[in-house]
C-alpha cells in the first residue's frame, strides 16, 4: 500500500502564551507596526533575508516568538 504524506503543520514547541502579535512586537522593539509588515515583506520578496526578526505564520495570522523578540533587541542594543 502506497505511503501518505503528512502534509500537517508539526508544532513547534512554542507554547501559546510564548507568541507575540505584531502590535505586541511593535511596543517591544519601538518599529511601527507597519515597518514589521515591510520586514516580513522584505524578507520574501528580495535579498534581504535578514531585515527584521523572524516571524511564524499561523493560517493567515502573524506571531513572533517572545525568545526571537529578545535576541533581536539584544542584538540591536549591541548586547
Amino acid at each position: 500500500m502506497p505511503e501518505t504524506e503528512d502534509n500537517a503543520p508539526k508544532p513547534s514547541g512554542t507554547p501559546l502564551k510564548d507568541l507575540l502579535t505584531t502590535k505586541e512586537v511593535a511596543a517591544l522593539t519601538g518599529h511601527p507596526a507597519t515597518t514589521l509588515m515591510a520586514f516580513r515583506n522584505r524578507r520574501n520578496n528580495t535579498k534581504y533575508k535578514n531585515a527584521g526578526p523572524d516571524y511564524v505564520k499561523i493560517g493567515t495570522a502573524v506571531f513572533y516568538e517572545r525568545s526571537v523578540i529578545e535576541a533581536y533587541n539584544a542584538k540591536r542594543a549591541g548586547a
